[in-house]
């Protein structure tokens, strides 16, 4: 059955074959990102030097227009690659400030989301 579409269809097969590889990577990933990002032990991580802002974002299920000016970030700025620990030096703040700006806007995102499901 394989080499007859090898022999007749193989531009098809091939094609069919790096399909059949790009769904088995993506689906992996989507997957993977799916189990990380539910595991209680990602969630509101206490903020660490190493993470990024899309990091935080994603561990704190932030919008950017809520941690952008938590953390000095321009809203219409592309996207850089910076490290919070970075951000906290070029704003004078320890972790532990930056951490305080992050659970505040954390809890105002919070409330504005719960008013508006009429919860």
């Amino acid at each position: 059955m394989i080499k007859q579409l090898w022999h007749r269809q193989r531009i098809a097969l091939i094609g069919f074959v790096i399909a059949l590889g790009a769904l088995g990577f993506f689906g992996f990933r989507t997957a993977a990102a799916w189990i990380y990002w539910n595991d209680p032990a990602h969630q509101d991580q206490p903020l660490a030097g190493w993470m990024s802002p899309r990091y935080v974002a994603r561990s704190y299920d932030l919008p950017p227009e809520a941690i952008n000016p938590a953390l000095f970030l321009d809203q219409d700025a592309p996207p850089r690659r910076i490290s919070i620990e970075k951000i906290a030096q070029e704003n004078g703040l320890t972790l532990r400030e930056l951490q305080a700006r992050i659970d505040a806007a954390a809890t105002a995102w919070r409330a504005v989301q719960e008013v508006g499901s009429g919860g």
